[in-house]
């Protein structure tokens, strides 16, 4: 399945690489501290993804 990321860990690197790499895909956030998948689930939908 070539059109999900599977993101784990949510801070900032992980996010930069989402951006990088998930144009046109379904991400799919994952944290050890819910309030991290939850700020970049926002920040990432926020800028388009």
């Amino acid at each position: 399945m070539k059109n999900v990321i599977i993101l784990v860990g949510a801070e900032s690197i992980g996010q930069a690489i989402a951006r990088r790499i998930g144009a046109g895909k379904q991400i799919l956030l994952s944290d050890l501290r819910q309030e991290n998948a939850d700020t970049a689930a926002k920040v990432l939908s926020n800028a388009g993804f």
